[in-house]
């Protein structure tokens, strides 16, 4: 299947994005789910439609909700999508997201890949980079006094304030665990141990 409508439309959807939820997120979110793919199975063209468009609904960047949800699925519609893959990719872009630290059910492998490739973008190098840029974008320190902990000359995370600093331990140093596939939970463990050195070595320059 040729995804370049889907490209383009989600491209226009989210170009005014900068809290790293752009088009270039949702490109990554589509390589990953190739990879996922080729170790698991599943639907590539309901797993590659739906981790193109899933945060083209989302709350934090679109007001009207509702106008949103119905603007997506009338774009599929107009790609000939039969019925029942709008309502996959539908539920699937609806019930992925990380909602206050819970794992969502899912019903189906399609949906869980598309979670996975969501989560590995949010965690690694560019998981950084993503925690960072959403952070700016809401007017957020990184860490503030009360994150920091010294004692005995060791330098340490205190507890949860609203920091990106915090982010790391509300959310992405979890998600290695809430990962559905074996093949994502694999690509979870180096980039989550990339987030724990990012953390020793700015812990150790606070020092």
């Amino acid at each position: 299947m040729e995804y370049a409508a889907i490209q383009a439309f989600v491209k226009r959807e989210l170009s005014q994005d900068h809290s790293g939820h752009n088009h270039q997120h949702a490109e990554r979110v589509v390589r990953n789910a190739r990879k996922i793919i080729q170790g698991e199975g599943g639907d590539e063209k309901i797993i590659l439609t739906a981790a193109w468009l899933h945060d083209c609904i989302d709350k934090k960047l679109f007001a009207d909700i509702e106008g949103q949800i119905g603007k997506v699925r009338r774009f599929l519609e107009e790609q000939r999508f039969r019925p029942g893959e709008v309502e996959e990719v539908m539920y699937i872009i609806q019930n992925i997201s990380y909602n206050k630290g819970e794992n969502r059910p899912l019903s189906n492998l399609n949906a869980m890949i598309v979670r996975d490739a969501d989560r590995l973008d949010a965690i690694g190098a560019i998981g950084i980079i993503r925690t960072i840029e959403y952070g700016a974008s809401q007017g957020r320190l990184f860490y503030d006094d009360e994150n920091i902990k010294r004692e005995e000359g060791r330098v340490g995370w205190n507890h949860p304030t609203d920091t990106s600093l915090s982010h790391f331990y509300d959310k992405l140093l979890k998600l290695e665990s809430l990962m559905h596939t074996s093949t994502a939970k694999e690509m979870a463990k180096e980039r989550t141990e990339f987030l724990k050195k990012f953390l020793e070595e700015f812990y150790h320059e606070m020092e």
